[in-house]
């Protein structure tokens, strides 16, 4: 693939994306109608989208989209559905957008060390936990939240609307349940508060699995894990709150890494170092406070922006 070939599918992604967010409107449409026929690597490349999206098949049927009244109905086809994996593969919106893209671009976000809470339009609760990035998407069908980055807590009412929730790994559908749902770049993870929901990975849309409360598993585009009971642990963050159970020290510094900028770091002599305890994530000097205070470790401050644990001697 050459460098035209490349830029072609790059811009062929970010308008399907544009055009499958429920926003653009008449002079949008037409700009892509020009984009699309002032050169052929443009229509190959929406071809490329269009084959991939018929191989990958088996998506659930579409949510309607007022933007797209217009276009063609080859076209529509691929583009009136909002895509509830938007295009689950790396060609996808996920993929195409930056990271940093994707969180400025988000209807609801929350900053590093935050954690925030919303009422949607249709009555759903959502809070976002730390450096978190979400969309929101309604219609007479659908309810669509787009969990772009970090993690959420969701509580919908019941109605004949599902809502659904979709991470770059996978789609979970609920009708009035209570539920955690966190996304990082090796897997999303479901958790189950109150009632139930089915979860789906992104290449099995139509084999969605029940996950009922009280339980939680992780996935990603390719497969569901197994279900496990939850514990103290797996909502703790709605509550302001990391605990670990037994837990080694490296896991814990990355999370709390999450909480707080700049660079937290763990000498690898202590990574297999196993703790345990509750710590706060709001102030999470006073986590490394009591970690250095309970277990064998020191924290060295270069600044206040480079902070290690080294063993202790």
């Amino acid at each position: 693939m050459n460098e035209a070939q490349r830029a072609a599918l790059k811009a062929a992604s970010g308008w399907y994306a544009r055009l499958c967010s429920g926003s653009s409107d008449a002079s949008e449409q037409q700009a892509w109608q020009r984009w699309y026929d002032a050169d052929a690597h443009h229509r190959q490349a929406w071809q490329q989208i269009e084959k991939l999206r018929e191989q990958l098949g088996l998506l659930p049927g579409p949510i309607a989209s007022s933007t797209l009244r217009g276009v063609d109905h080859g076209r529509r086809r691929l583009l009136g559905s909002l895509a509830l994996v938007g295009l689950a593969a790396p060609l996808g919106w996920f993929a195409w957008q930056s990271d940093t893209r994707r969180y400025w671009l988000a209807d609801y976000r929350s900053g590093v060390g935050e954690r925030r809470q919303w009422q949607l339009s249709d009555g759903s609760e959502l809070t976002l936990g730390t450096a978190s990035a979400a969309q929101w998407h309604v219609d007479g069908q659908r309810r669509l939240l787009r969990l772009l980055s970090g993690e959420a807590l969701i509580h919908c009412p019941g109605e004949a609307r599902p809502l659904l929730v979709e991470t770059r790994h996978g789609l979970v559908r609920s009708q009035g349940a209570r539920f955690c749902v966190r996304s990082d770049e090796q897997g999303s993870q479901v958790a189950v508060l109150e009632q139930h929901v089915e979860v789906a990975p992104l290449r099995h849309l139509q084999s969605m699995q029940t996950l009922t409360a009280g339980h939680h598993l992780r996935f990603d585009a390719g497969q569901l894990g197994s279900p496990l009971a939850n514990d103290a642990a797996t909502a703790a963050w709605t509550q302001g709150s990391l605990i670990a159970l037994d837990q080694p020290l490296g896991e814990v510094i990355a999370e709390l890494a999450r909480y707080r900028h700049g660079v937290l770091r763990l000498d690898p002599a202590l990574g297999g170092l196993k703790v345990s305890g509750s710590f706060p994530l709001a102030d999470t000097d006073r986590a490394l406070a009591a970690l250095e205070h309970s277990f064998p470790v020191r924290v060295v401050r270069r600044t206040d922006y480079w902070v290690t644990l080294v063993p202790k001697v």
